[in-house]
């Protein structure tokens, strides 16, 4: 009798939990989607995608639809995200499920950057981070820092002989820097074949991976479609850059593996990898983790110099608090150091507000959610394509103050520093969400950031960088304008860039 009385108990117990989760699914099958704009029948909001300055078109529409905002493009759903506490709830929180890819069918797959763990995801983006996280972690990361310390005094030496070309020079910067890391390769010329090759691969990358740009992310059966048919001019331009990408990821992890072997190998990156790897692992997620540093680092830190350039020429006020304060710590009879870093706050806010201002990468590469969600009284439907629009978060104006669109590093200083009400762990190391959220954060961040620090507190120490001045005799300021792509460059701009005495030109030709 006790048994059928259990067995009945259990039954009941299993009725009620199917019942509820039943009326649960129905319930969320009610809940409405985040507003945002009415589409078209079958098309959607195809013809809403924009196709440059991403970023602005969706910062203007959320002033109508909200910090979450819905549209659909061809049945596909998208959830736009302007809001850094919403992000934080769902990509962070809930990155379980948020931290999926969006199949980008041209950039992934026809032109083969889902080589990079960017793109990645499951198995080989677990075993591909995990590879990049034994090397790319902050305390793995000192060993490099008088590297890029003697890599900022080469960039000193080049901006007192040729001071008009600095963008060129912050890109030989992040290029010789990355480069000497990953794979132990010295730049032999500044138009170097592996750094020329890595140029036209981002350049590429840029361009190929782009949402909404390529009609074959929208319609993947055209992935089908011979070369040679009328208007399909994008498989030939992706087997071009197809290539570039492979050799990318090939070139330079193969000539470490065969200096390695000739015994002549420089320390680097993939070689400890490659000696402390376990035997089951697959040489590719080492080759693969490295690559997308690789690649990544030699656009998206020079984006960062040329915008830092860009503020100090707009805004002499912050490049005298920070100078003052260079010299009151560090003085004048040395160049700054990572050891100095702890006792320049200010010059760590100047970091932080370059970021902010104007980041390199405003619309974060697209998540996926994995299954159906919702939040606060909406429904996100699965497979759901999630874009972060972070420009617009860093001009919150509840987070960071009512002068967003001003350079102003004391935002990060004081009592109550930026990002104020709420923040993550991120971005109170970094002061916005530059570098991404969840599982998705940036790898190369331990690279980027220092690299910035001491690239920007050695040119502040040395140089003065001030407006050319027009026909008028008047200064002339730069336009703060950028390029599209999901890495954005500030537009050519004039400056000048002088030493700031004698003294600053024997330091940086004594610098080694």
């Amino acid at each position: 009798m006790s048994t059928n009385l259990s067995t009945l108990g259990a039954a009941l117990c299993a009725l009620v939990l199917v019942l509820l989760f039943g009326w649960r699914h129905l319930e969320r099958g009610k809940l409405p989607l985040p507003p945002g704009p009415k589409g078209y029948p079958v098309i959607g909001n195809l013809l809403d995608l924009p196709k440059e300055n991403d970023w602005l078109v969706y910062s203007d529409l959320q002033k109508t639809y909200g910090d979450i905002m819905y549209i659909s493009v061809l049945g596909k759903p998208f959830l736009i995200i302007s809001s850094l506490k919403i992000a934080s709830d769902l990509l962070e929180k809930r990155s379980t499920f948020y931290s999926a890819r969006m199949p980008l069918i041209f950039g992934g797959e026809l032109c083969n950057f889902n080589r990079s763990f960017a793109l990645q995801e499951g198995i080989p983006h677990r075993e591909a981070r995990k590879a990049g996280h034994r090397a790319l972690n902050a305390t793995a990361m000192k060993q490099w820092r008088g590297l890029q310390e003697a890599e900022a005094h080469k960039t000193l030496r080049k901006l007192l002989h040729s001071p008009t070309e600095f963008s060129k020079h912050f890109d030989a910067n992040a290029a010789s820097s990355i480069m000497r890391i990953s794979y132990g390769y010295e730049l032999e010329q500044e138009d170097d074949p592996l750094l020329r090759m890595a140029n036209r691969a981002m350049e590429s990358f840029n361009a190929a991976c782009y949402p909404g740009r390529w009609i074959v992310d929208t319609l993947p059966f055209l992935k089908h479609v011979p070369e040679w048919v009328p208007g399909a001019g994008f498989q030939k331009t992706a087997r071009v850059w197809r290539e570039r990408a492979e050799h990318l990821f090939n070139d330079p992890f193969n000539l470490v593996k065969d200096r390695m072997r000739a015994g002549i190998a420089l320390p680097s990156m993939t070689a400890q990898l490659l000696e402390t790897r376990k035997p089951n692992t697959d040489e590719e997620h080492i080759k693969n983790a490295v690559g997308a540093l690789y690649g990544g680092g030699v656009d998206t830190t020079p984006s960062a110099l040329t915008s830092f350039i860009m503020a100090m020429t707009l805004y002499p006020d912050v490049q005298k608090k920070a100078q003052e304060e260079l010299d009151h710590v560090v003085g004048k009879e040395r160049l700054p150091t990572f050891a100095d870093r702890p006792n320049l706050p200010y010059m760590n806010a100047v970091v932080k507000e370059v970021l902010r201002w104007a980041a390199v990468v405003p619309m974060c590469l697209p998540h996926r959610l994995i299954k159906e969600d919702e939040y606060n009284g909406y429904r996100i439907p699965k497979d759901t394509i999630v874009l972060t629009n972070i420009w617009h978060m860093n001009r919150d104006i509840s987070a960071y103050g009512p002068d967003v669109d001003r350079f102003r590093p004391e935002r990060f200083l004081g009592r109550d520093p930026a990002p104020r009400g709420f923040s993550t762990s991120s971005t109170r190391e970094f002061g916005s969400p530059a570098f991404g959220f969840g599982r998705r954060v940036c790898p190369g961040v331990h690279v980027a950031d220092p690299s910035l620090f001491i690239v920007c507190s050695n040119i502040l120490a040395t140089m003065v960088i001030s407006p050319v001045s027009g026909v008028d005799g008047r200064p002339l300021l730069p336009e703060i304008k950028y390029t599209s792509g999901v890495i954005v460059h500030a537009k050519p701009f004039q400056t000048c860039i002088t030493p700031r005495s004698a003294k600053a030109v024997e330091l940086i030709n004594g610098a080694h």
